[in-house]
């Protein structure tokens, strides 16, 4: 496994357009703006072969429980 975390996901959308990260990452323009706008710790990693891939850091059993 490889332990590069990337940079933040703020870092990586500078010079960049919501719609242009969407197609790199591969999902939509509506995702990638709440993921900008969320307190989530979402990084993008170089994947070396020309694609990059975004995973969110968090601690496990940080999950928020639904309510009954």
């Amino acid at each position: 496994m490889n332990d590069y975390l990337g940079v933040t996901l703020k870092d990586f959308a500078q010079g960049r357009t919501q719609p242009q990260i969407a197609e790199i990452l591969g999902v939509t323009q509506g995702a990638v703006s709440q993921m900008l706008n969320s307190r989530r710790d979402i990084r993008v990693r170089d994947c070396g072969d020309g694609t990059y891939q975004a995973v969110e850091i968090r601690a496990v059993g940080s999950r928020k429980k639904r309510a009954a």
